[in-house]
């Protein structure tokens, strides 16, 4: 037992002892019994088969041996039955054993070069697939190289999108400036560490990442192809295999996880089994499930447990998201926050959220757009200037629309944009313009039409949740002028049974909205699948958050403003919805007012209407704002601020719950905050400049506040006695709801909230 093994093909092997002179196969078989059950588990069908072949076996050895369960069980059973064959076959057999295991080694060493070779193959696909970064509607020709054009984008550790389930577009804004203003937190996470361990625990296997529209999410996936491909950054991967669920939305039929990963990544097909079988190095990226028209079919009890297993998409997806498929694979799902609380939460072992750019980020994609340093900078300082369009350039969908309207605006006559709305009617105006070569006739009536006829493509798509369609099932498709589905339309080549075919879809998620809202807004005949009807929004399942940017296009495309640009360039007249429109905005902006529900998707309706004569009409009994839960950005603080400043009665209530307001917010709220009777703004981490602003509201005049919640905002000693200072000169605070921690083991606070409440009882 304690010889030195000697090396045969690359491997130690107790074998390479045999034959020896001292002693006969039987007893180098008996006595190296342990080392052979460890050395011939694996190829023990191969022997046994071999054995009944050469008549060594009988069909009744050969049935006890295969009857026995587990590899090693059944190589105990063939050494006890060598044991009663004699001296002449046990010989034969220790050589059926080098035989086979020779033969083995060599398989496996073919198997393993052509794994090396498959690895290298994927990868040289992958880069050239992901050597050029996409800009939506480049000019035919033009190439943008990912190297030269990625810009860093910013994500952090966190669970806030499961619990906003809202589609708020800017919600990114005021989380950049809190992670900014608040570094010791440490949440942000850098690309490659979201694969590291969780606090020295098990590597996470299951990886969330969402982000609001246009935030990045695809340019992310594509960053961790691009280094995989071209870098060591993710040598712990062998492959990475990237799905959509755009394509994922095409298979309506039963199918297998091998099928589906063929479609894509047909160059892979005859590795596909050492991949599933080294599913520890398999790295599987599925983006978009908020575009999955069976995004609420996940959360089942129906899971498939093999790659060859035949299932619905949604039940493939589903098993591989709750480790019953590939349970040793890593996967990385990206979505909106809109639809993520359909993802089953006990799967997910990571929650990332990407924030999109920050201020010298925004100046950098300026850069790199315009190619050139000076313009660049020169461009990017007067958007700095403008409050609203530097607040839209944190995205990064938005900065390049923003960037394309900035490059053609002047030429056109268009006044400078100030909603979302805007920038996206100015982005229609010049794409057809300028992509679509209609110099003079983008006041024809054929362009009109075509407009119209993507509008109706968005809408019902929009409607039925789908972001991809086929072209053969679109008549309208073909009726379009090639010169608007370049500009506004991806097109892909799809292999199917039957042959190749297009698949189509919105150069981005927000432009297809803005098409759905724009069909909407300025068809003329009433639709039979009214969407601001509600039972049709029951039927076809358009939860609140899915309709909130397209109410906020529809508010905008309905304002004067945009009215004049699209008449100017398009002839196109006002809509016909209008005063039905305004009267279901009026009416939901006073039921909320009045019911204290989250108002904040109707303030930025409200905004996109830039009718100040609109807040006249708004005349509820009580005024309750309710903002909570929102992590809020600069912008919506603006649309906060603008109501406020139109509307002339005090505010019954204000909640600022969980929204991470900071001081330079609160100073903005200050002019108003003397009128607010109820003011809630827990779950938010105040520092000592924030408290100062609200104890200056607190010590004015004119303060009306008889309510302050400031519970879970992690005050000081300092801040605290800040309150207090300011409670002895104010008249009007009834109660004070805070909860008091202590800064140091055994401090206790029971002193200074004694004197609180009598300062209030006083």
């Amino acid at each position: 037992m304690g010889e030195k093994l000697m090396s045969c093909g690359g491997e130690s092997t107790i074998l390479n002892n045999w034959p020896c002179n001292s002693e006969s196969s039987l007893s180098f078989i008996q006595t190296h019994r342990v080392n052979l059950i460890d050395e011939l588990a694996d190829y023990i069908d191969f022997i046994v088969d071999r054995g009944l072949e050469e008549h060594l076996l009988s069909k009744d050895d050969y049935e006890d041996i295969t009857y026995e369960r587990g590899p090693r069980k059944k190589v105990r059973k063939l050494l006890d039955i060598i044991d009663c064959l004699g001296e002449e076959n046990a010989s034969f057999f220790c050589s059926v054993f080098i035989q086979i295991k020779s033969a083995n080694l060599t398989k496996q060493n073919t198997k393993q070069s052509e794994y090396s070779k498959s690895i290298k193959k994927h990868k040289e696909v992958l880069s050239r697939r992901n050597d050029c970064i996409k800009y939506y509607n480049a000019r035919l020709g033009e190439k943008f190289y990912f190297t030269d054009h990625f810009v860093n984008l910013l994500l952090v550790k966190g669970h806030y999108s499961l619990e906003i389930k809202k589609n708020e577009l800017l919600t990114f804004g005021q989380q950049r400036i809190h992670l900014q203003n608040n570094k010791d937190l440490k949440l942000e996470i850098k690309l490659y560490q979201i694969f590291q361990k969780l606090n020295d625990r098990r590597t996470p296997k299951k990886i969330l990442v969402s982000g609001v529209a246009g935030i990045g999410k695809t340019v992310f996936v594509q960053k961790i192809l691009h280094d995989f491909a071209k870098t060591s950054t993710y040598s712990n991967f062998d492959f990475v295999l990237n799905l959509t669920f755009r394509d994922l939305n095409l298979i309506n039929n039963p199918t297998t996880l091998r099928e589906i990963i063929r479609k894509k990544h047909g160059h892979l097909s005859s590795t596909l089994d050492d991949i599933f079988n080294n599913s520890e190095k398999l790295l599987m990226i599925l983006d978009g499930f908020d575009e999955f028209k069976f995004y609420n079919q996940i959360d089942l009890d129906q899971y498939v447990f093999d790659p060859d297993e035949e299932a619905l998409v949604p039940q493939i997806f589903g098993s591989l998201l709750n480790s019953e498929l590939l349970p040793d694979a890593t996967i990385v799902v990206t979505s909106r926050p809109t639809v993520i609380n359909h993802i089953p939460i006990e799967s997910i072992d990571r929650f990332v959220v990407i924030t999109g750019f920050s201020v010298s980020e925004i100046e950098d994609y300026f850069q790199k757009f315009y190619r050139d340093d000076v313009l660049g900078t020169k461009i990017f300082l007067s958007v700095k200037e403008n409050h609203f369009l530097f607040t839209l350039c944190y995205i990064p969908a938005f900065c390049w629309i923003v960037c394309s309207v900035l490059r053609g605006y002047s030429s056109l006559s268009i006044g400078e944009p100030k909603t979302m709305t805007d920038i996206y009617c100015h982005y229609l105006v010049i794409l057809l313009k300028y992509h679509a070569h209609q110099v003079d006739c983008v006041k024809d009536e054929a362009v009109l039409k075509a407009v119209f006829n993507l509008g109706e493509i968005a809408y019902h798509s929009f409607l039925r949740h789908e972001t991809l369609f086929y072209e053969q099932d679109v008549d309208l498709v073909q009726k379009l002028p090639p010169e608007i589905v370049n500009s506004f339309l991806d097109k892909t080549s799809v292999q199917e049974l039957e042959g190749t075919e297009n698949v189509l879809s919105f150069t981005h998620f927000t432009i297809q909205e803005f098409f759905a809202a724009f069909y909407y807004a300025f068809h003329e005949v009433s639709l039979s699948d009214d969407v601001m009807k509600s039972p049709v929004q029951e039927k076809l399942n358009l939860y609140s958050g899915w309709l909130d940017l397209f109410h906020r296009f529809l508010s905008g495309l309905m304002s004067v403003r945009n009215e004049n640009v699209l008449f100017k360039h398009l002839k196109l007249e006002g809509s016909k919805r209008l005063d039905t429109y305004t009267s279901w905005l009026i009416e939901s902006l006073i039921k909320h007012c009045e019911n204290g529900y989250c108002i904040l998707n109707l303030l930025h309706c409200l905004f996109e209407q830039q009718r100040s004569c609109l807040v006249q009409r708004i005349k509820p009994d009580v005024l309750r704002l309710n903002l909570s839960d929102n992590l809020l950005s600069p912008i919506d603080f603006h649309v906060l601020i603008y109501f406020l400043n139109l509307v002339n009665m005090d505010i019954d209530e204000l909640d600022l719950t969980a929204t991470h307001v900071n001081a330079d917010y609160l100073k903005k709220l200050l002019p108003y905050l003397h009128r607010c009777r109820r003011f809630w703004i827990g779950e938010n981490k105040l520092d000592s400049e924030s408290i100062k602003v609200i104890c200056s509201a607190l010590t004015s005049s004119d303060c009306k506040m008889e309510q302050l919640g400031l519970g879970w905002t992690q005050l000081e000693d300092e801040d605290f006695l800040q309150i207090y200072k300011a409670l002895c000169s104010n008249c009007s605070l009834q109660g004070l709801w805070t909860v008091l921690h202590a800064t140091t083991p055994g401090q206790c606070m029971c002193g200074l909230r004694t004197t609180i409440n009598t300062t209030l009882q006083t």
